[in-house]
């Protein structure tokens, strides 16, 4: 193998290696006001994460399923912004229903 292949390859090794050195810490005011009440809500059901996807996919008929990770990252703080229709099918799983109300 020529040297310089070899020295590329080293440099990408160690360009992935980077993002370790990284502040990894996490921003709480970011993130979605939904996704936090609804974090507090699984807290306070005392269910675990096995059983909300199950619920999920029960309350759903299985047409949608939310895996074990997604509500650990959402549980663990790794997640910001999660997807809408993630965060309704959660809730309804709970006992909960989102709705759009008109302002006066």
């Amino acid at each position: 193998m020529p040297r310089t292949a070899t020295v590329h390859r080293l440099k990408t090794k160690t360009n992935r290696l980077e993002h370790l050195n990284r502040d990894r810490g996490y921003r709480w005011e970011d993130r979605d006001p939904d996704m936090e009440w609804l974090c507090n809500e699984i807290t306070r059901s005392g269910k675990s994460v096995g059983d909300i996807t199950q619920d999920v996919r029960e309350a759903s008929k299985g047409a949608s399923q939310v895996s074990y990770g997604t509500i650990q990252n959402w549980l663990n703080g790794k997640t910001r912004r999660p997807q809408n229709f993630t965060l309704t099918w959660v809730s309804y799983a709970l006992g909960y229903e989102r709705r759009w109300t008109k302002l006066k």
